[in-house]
């Protein structure tokens, strides 16, 4: 726990303090007073409210069922605890609710309370668990712990104490910012929940420094900004669960990919095995041959050529092999020979539409990570600048790597990327060509940003595309 943390804790531990030494007896009243006397508008709102939370914890409720999550049962069960919160709350201090429910307990009211700020606390560290909050996961149960001790005492002295003294909110608040101090990605779920509950807090807040007079005011703020704290909780969980079908679409995509290289790396290992015999056989024979020669120049040399075109086919099999290979493996490797190799095996494939492909070094250099995977972000790019460049029939196409420790940039002269297009070229299933599944460039950014701790970005203009990989963050060596 840092410092931040821990005075917060100090401030909460101190206003528990000052409610308990000050105000001991208003927390402790047990008449019953009516505080509001809502007509016909305020009654219908109130009762419209109760509606949508109900309606939302049953939505989610289902929704557990439907798919197994435990943040929507946790969602469910905090929304029926609300509920309950409210109506206790109703028959105690507002009329005319307190007639048409014929109850006033106040036990139910400090249960159902606490209730709600655990299965609250227990939503939160499921909903933001994808985040990856670890520092989160000890305050929130520590919480949980308090008031489950609370709910004990309420059984012993018929009403609670920790929550008496420092109210649900309170706490919600506090995790609430601590997750926003350390959550380094905030998506649109984030701000749903971070933005519901804040309403909810700001209200609570107002009527409890009676900033809004309960005597002076009859209006059912609290119903309403527990309505909408359901509402854009849902909406947070609803886009949520999109998310996560997206991601897992990604993944399938990436894993269907890797299964087809590792067919690919198989399919050439058996080749290669099948080669290599050929190879030898023709390379002893050469060796036969050049015995025989004895003086004769020109036969030599011929064969010398020949014993290269040998090795060229050995050692282009052998990096078509490594390429495919589907292994994990992390180590130091050299980019310039990386960059190499990977264009030893596309250039076949530019030949044909006269792309001319360049490589500069300014200044080489290694790095360790995958260097398969390397090779892949480097085969996509060119894949995609080729295509672009084929597309728009460019006289004298041409790309060019350029190595400059820490970035690598690959350049064409296919005339730049459209301004509607810029911001969403990396974004997994968009492609402007067709036959396209749109996930090559999506697959480089993953390899560089999430396995290599790199930076990959593109920049244009009207000549062409810059796609610049930076590598400034090696990742830990295994």
């Amino acid at each position: 726990m840092d410092n931040t943390a821990k005075i917060k804790l100090i401030a909460i531990a101190l206003y528990a303090i000052f409610a308990f030494l000050f105000f001991y007896d208003d927390h402790f009243v047990q008449n019953s007073t009516i505080l509001h006397h809502y007509d016909h508008i305020p009654f219908m709102v109130a009762l419209l409210s109760l509606g949508i939370i109900f309606s939302a914890g049953v939505y989610n409720l289902a929704f557990y069922f439907y798919i197994r999550n435990r943040q929507y049962l946790y969602y469910a069960l905090a929304q029926l605890f609300i509920l309950l919160t409210l109506i206790s709350i109703e028959s105690l201090l507002i009329a005319p609710f307190n007639e048409i429910y014929n109850f006033k307990n106040y036990w139910l009211l400090d249960v159902s309370q606490t209730l709600m700020l655990i299965f609250s606390m227990l939503f939160i560290q499921a909903f933001f668990s994808t985040y990856k909050i670890q520092k989160l996961n000890n305050l929130i149960q520590s919480i949980i712990y308090l008031a489950l001790f609370d709910i004990l005492l309420s059984i012993i002295f018929s009403h609670t104490i920790i929550t008496k003294f420092v109210p649900a909110f309170v706490w919600v608040w506090f995790i609430l910012s601590e997750a926003f101090r350390h959550t380094q990605t905030k998506d649109v779920p984030f701000y749903f929940v971070f933005v519901g509950w804040h309403i909810v807090i700001v209200i609570i807040l107002l009527e409890y420094t009676q900033i809004i007079n309960p005597t002076q005011v009859d209006f059912p703020f609290l119903h309403i900004a527990f309505a909408l704290e359901s509402m854009l909780l849902s909406f947070a969980l609803s886009y949520k669960f999109r998310l996560i079908e997206d991601e897992q679409k990604v993944q399938q995509t990436l894993l269907l990919q890797q299964s087809r290289l590792a067919s690919m790396g198989e399919m050439i290992s058996i080749i290669a095995h099948q080669w290599r015999q050929p190879l030898n056989f023709l390379a002893f024979s050469f060796m036969h041959i050049k015995k025989n020669c004895k003086n004769d120049e020109e036969a030599i040399l011929t064969i010398k050529e020949a014993n290269e075109q040998l090795q060229y086919m050995s050692q282009t099999i052998e990096n078509f092999r490594n390429f495919y290979n589907p292994s994990k493996k992390r180590e130091a490797f050299d980019i310039e020979k990386s960059c190499a190799t990977t264009l030893q095996i596309i250039s076949p494939t530019l030949q044909p539409a006269k792309i001319k492909i360049e490589m500069k070094i300014e200044k080489n250099f290694s790095f360790y990570a995958n260097s398969n995977e390397f090779q892949q972000v480097i085969l996509n790019i060119v894949n995609n600048a080729r295509d672009v460049l084929i597309e728009r029939k460019i006289e004298n196409p041409q790309i060019t790597i350029t190595i400059n420790q820490p970035t690598i940039t690959i350049t064409d002269n296919a005339k730049g990327i459209g301004k509607e297009h810029i911001d969403k070229i990396f974004e997994p299933y968009f492609s402007t060509k067709q036959n396209s599944d749109g996930i090559g460039l999506y697959i480089a950014k993953t390899i560089i940003e999430k396995e290599m701790g790199g930076k990959l970005d593109v920049v244009t203009n009207s000549e062409g595309s810059h796609f610049i990989i930076k590598l400034l963050d090696k990742p830990k060596q295994e």
